[in-house]
């Protein structure tokens, strides 16, 4: 049945055979109608397909059309598109992770989810007492914080070249510390680490070794080492108590992710299409439950869902080798300006509402 009068603040809604029927139906009912939503829908779950699958910047767009094109005149239907999306996302997650599983960073993907979850629980917590401008807003400016802190270096660098060859030590480093590191005298280091690799060991006699070298090398050692897996705890525990908590509020975890997978961890494109589908498997595995407990998704839209899902999956397959074309530099560079775009837009709606 299509939806024929349907006024907001309505619960149910007159149907063509003068019936009534209820929200999700309605929302069912033009989202399966090809003269409604449905050509619209398909060409979303296309273009979604394409971007979880490494196409930068197309899952960003998918998602905002979600939004905008949700109908209104529906009681609750933005909330409909959006729950209709989540088994979608699983079918996507689950291809992509399944086409690049030997790529996975499975350490990466254990040390963000407990941290995640309890960022769901804490962002359900949250949404009882926000208003969605204010969450907008305040998931935008944790966002742009997170991205800035990480790429900051990298922009003054490129819009200042000459300050920042000028403030280069004679090794080769840079002045007031940071990530950067001189090409030549890395390649002289590992030259002599290698040659001390390969020569001969030099004996040494028992009275010769100094014992104090010796503890001071294991301490600096297990200094260097604690310092490394102590950043790369606060890390975690930024970006998945945020990120969880992000998910509940805007459903937007994915441009945090995003920067802590290519600005922290590093990883490689096809690490990173193959982590963050594996580590969204799990996620959406307790997300959906939580969607089928608030009314939100229903099994009666799970046939539609499953149908817009094969669409997706095609997608998936098809942006490998658009992804692998790619030089790695410019696919980073896409995804963190889409991450900006993302935290902007964010900020923009919650100022704009509110």
């Amino acid at each position: 049945s299509t939806v024929k009068t349907a006024k907001m603040g309505q619960q149910y809604y007159d149907d063509d055979d003068g019936g009534i029927s209820d929200p999700m139906t309605a929302y069912i009912s033009q989202a399966s109608d090809i003269n409604g939503q449905l050509v619209l829908l398909i060409f979303i779950a296309a273009i979604l397909g394409l971007g979880k699958g490494g196409v930068p910047g197309f899952a960003t767009v998918a998602t905002a059309l979600t939004v905008a094109t949700a109908p209104m005149n529906i009681e609750g239907g933005l909330g409909y598109a959006v729950s209709l999306q989540v088994p979608i996302l699983a079918m996507i997650d689950i291809s992509a992770a399944g086409l690049h599983r030997t790529s996975i960073d499975w350490y990466t993907t254990r040390l963000l989810l407990p941290l995640s979850f309890l960022g769901m629980f804490l962002g359900q917590i949250l949404d009882r007492y926000m208003t969605d401008a204010l969450a907008r807003i305040l998931v935008g400016f944790i966002l742009l914080s997170i991205l800035t802190l990480k790429v900051w270096k990298d922009v003054v660098t490129f819009v200042f070249p000459r300050q920042y060859s000028s403030n280069k030590n004679k090794d080769g480093s840079v002045e007031g510390g940071g990530n950067y590191v001189d090409i030549e005298s890395l390649k002289n280091t590992i030259n002599e680490s290698n040659k001390k690799k390969h020569s001969p060991p030099v004996s040494r006699e028992p009275s010769e070794a100094n014992p104090s070298e010796i503890l001071n090398d294991h301490r600096n050692l297990n200094t260097n080492t604690n310092i490394s897996k102590m950043k790369e705890y606060i890390w975690a525990c930024i970006v998945g108590l945020f990120g969880g908590a992000a998910t509940m509020l805007t459903n937007s975890m994915g441009p945090i992710l995003n920067v802590y997978l290519l600005g922290v961890r590093k990883l490689s494109p096809t690490q990173y299409i193959g982590t963050r589908a594996a580590f969204f498997c799990c996620l959406n595995a307790g997300k959906i439950p939580m969607r089928f407990a608030s009314g939100a998704l229903g099994w009666n839209m799970i046939p539609l869902a499953f149908g817009l899902g094969l669409v997706s999956v095609v997608g998936v397959f098809c942006a490998k080798p658009i992804m692998l074309s790619m030089k790695e530099s410019t696919f980073v560079m896409l995804e963190l300006l889409v991450v900006a775009f993302a935290g902007i837009r964010l900020m923009w709606l919650g100022l704009t509402m509110s």
